[in-house]
This record gives structure tokens, C-alpha cells and sequence, in this order.
């Protein structure tokens, strides 16, 4: 493949895969507690440069570059902005670094920043997708869905007697947190637990999306037309390169 075409392949191929990191992002700006995933492309040395045939800065051929290579993809984990809802169960945490604790079915402990939480019928307060939400103690909040409860400061949760505290867990490194898809997060290694006097939960309130939609629109159209470009050069020298071998073979 001439060189030429394996550069502008190389570029349309990452420009491709940011446009699906954009729209995934554009697909989630209504999911409560979504973080926007960022595209990270690296121009990497041409091939001999990186085997260490050839050193780089010689002024050569080979200092053009070997195109780009595509990273993992970041999370930004900025607070989004909040929303009064006016219902007693959804809760929104200010901290930028803490997370609610989620149990799914097998389970495992799954964070989450998105505090849309309801009572079902036995009284155990889930997410949207029915997984538990845990209390800081570790165990699920099950009260009796027959009498009155009041929520107070904090994510703390009260049925006469008995009180719940809304487990929120910190991430020692937020390289330690796998994104899932959604606004649901895996834990990769320990986390602590945020202490009481640290617990910015505000009750009544949800924290939305932190994708802007027209930034992400914008971004969109100019990956789009970057990975046109880059198209357009493949097929340009597609062209020049065909030309070029009727002529060898007259």
C-alpha cells in the first residue's frame, strides 16, 4: 500500500472511532449522571523509527510520521449540572469524586453517580433497573413500604428508629473506574468510603448529563468532515497512483 494512503486510513480510521465515542455521548445527554467519554489520538513514528532501524529527527522520510493511533478512550468526571426534581427519593452528590453503590444481580458492586432511586413494592430502594442500592453499612435499604419515611440531610434515610445512610464510595484514583456503558461504573480495586462530615448529598434534586449537546454537535461535524478529507486523499491518490501505472504499462 502506498504510503501516501495508509496515512489517510490510518487518520479516517480514528476519526471513525471518535464519531462513535461523540454519538454514544449524544446518545446519553438525557441518562441522569452520565459522563462524556473523550476521544485520545497520538501520532506515533513511522514504522522503522519505532522498530529502531532508523533515529528519529534525521529530516528523512521516515520523520513524516506513521499516522495516528488511538488511545482509551477518558471519562470526564466534572459534576453536571442539577436539576430540582421535587421527588423525596431522587438524591444528587455534590462531591465530584464520590459515587453511589449500587449491588446488581450477581452481586457485584457497581457505582454510579445517576441518584434516581425508587422504593418497589416490598420496600427495597433500587435503581431504575431494579439493581439494590446499598447503605454505608453494606447491606440493602429495605424499610415497610406501609408506613411513612423522611429523608434528611445527607442521603440519610429514616423510618422511625431506624436509619439508613446512602453508601457513597471514593475512588482512591479514578484511573481505578471502568466505564460500563450508561452511567454505571466498575470499581477495578478498593474504594473508601466518603466520611460523614464530607457527605454533600442533596435530596430532591438529580445531577443531569454532563454532555453539552451543541459541543458535542460541533465536534461531530468536524469529525465528520475531517474523516471526509481524509477519503477524499485516499481516493485522490487511488487516482494519481492508477494513472501512474497506465502510463508504465503503454
Amino acid at each position: 500500500m502506498p504510503y501516501g494512503v495508509y496515512l489517510s486510513a490510518s487518520g479516517a480510521h480514528a476519526q471513525s472511532h471518535r464519531m462513535k465515542v461523540l454519538s454514544n455521548n449524544l446518545a446519553n445527554v438525557d441518562t441522569p449522571g452520565y459522563k462524556p467519554q473523550e476521544t485520545i489520538l497520538q501520532a506515533r513514528f513511522a514504522e522503522l523509527i519505532e522498530e529502531g532501524e532508523v533515529p528519529a529527527g534525521l529530516g528523512g522520510a521516515d520523520d513524516i510520521g506513521g499516522g495516528v493511533t488511538i488511545q482509551g478512550a477518558q471519562t470526564d468526571f466534572g459534576v453536571g449540572p442539577m436539576k430540582t426534581t421535587g421527588r423525596e427519593t431522587d438524591f444528587a452528590i455534590q462531591n465530584p469524586d464520590s459515587f453511589f453503590v449500587i449491588q446488581n444481580e450477581d452481586g457485584e458492586r457497581i457505582l454510579t453517580r445517576a441518584g434516581d432511586f425508587q422504593f418497589d413494592s416490598s420496600g427495597l430502594l433500587v435503581d431504575q433497573s431494579g439493581q439494590q442500592v446499598l447503605a454505608s453499612d453494606g447491606k440493602s435499604i429495605q424499610l415497610n413500604p406501609n408506613l411513612p419515611f423522611e429523608v434528611g440531610a445527607g442521603g440519610r434515610i429514616s423510618q422511625g428508629q431506624k436509619i439508613w445512610e446512602l453508601m457513597l464510595g471514593k475512588p482512591r484514583s479514578m484511573g481505578d473506574v471502568s466505564h460500563l456503558g450508561g452511567n454505571q461504573f466498575k470499581p477495578l480495586a478498593d474504594f473508601d468510603l466518603v466520611p460523614r462530615g464530607e457527605r454533600k448529598v442533596l435530596a430532591g434534586m438529580l445531577e443531569q448529563s454532563g454532555v453539552s449537546p451543541t459541543g458535542a454537535m460541533m465536534e461531530l461535524i468536524e469529525t465528520s468532515r475531517v474523516y471526509e478529507a481524509n477519503v477524499r486523499m485516499i481516493q485522490s491518490q487511488d487516482s494519481v497512483m492508477g494513472t501512474l501505472i497506465g502510463r508504465i504499462l503503454k
